[in-house]
């Protein structure tokens, strides 16, 4: 199940992700997730709380194990801020709040 910022894997799910141009960072959310990045020759157990980065074109395989939830975050894209007042929001950056 996906409700656009989680995804959750129940018991014997596995989901592919497919690789982009951008690095993304997985967050595990609850739970225990097993993940193989392609083209690494180990493995990675993830609890809740820990996280990894999928490099740029890179594609990975992700089992809940028993089951687990996760998030895929997309690092910020970096625009002209048009007003003062939207200089100052703070922009996401693989879970680190800056200003």
């Amino acid at each position: 199940m996906n409700d656009g910022f989680t995804t959750r894997l129940g018991p014997g799910q596995a989901l592919t992700l497919a690789a982009v141009r951008a690095p993304r960072r997985l967050v595990v959310t609850h739970g225990r997730l097993w993940v193989t990045l392609a083209g690494c020759a180990d493995d990675h157990w993830l609890s809740a709380g820990d996280g990894l980065i999928v490099p740029a074109g890179g594609r990975a395989v992700v089992e809940g194990w028993p089951q687990a939830a996760f998030q895929l975050l997309q690092p910020a894209v970096p625009r002209r801020a048009s007003s003062q007042a939207s200089a100052r929001l703070p922009v996401f950056k693989f879970g680190v709040i800056t200003s």
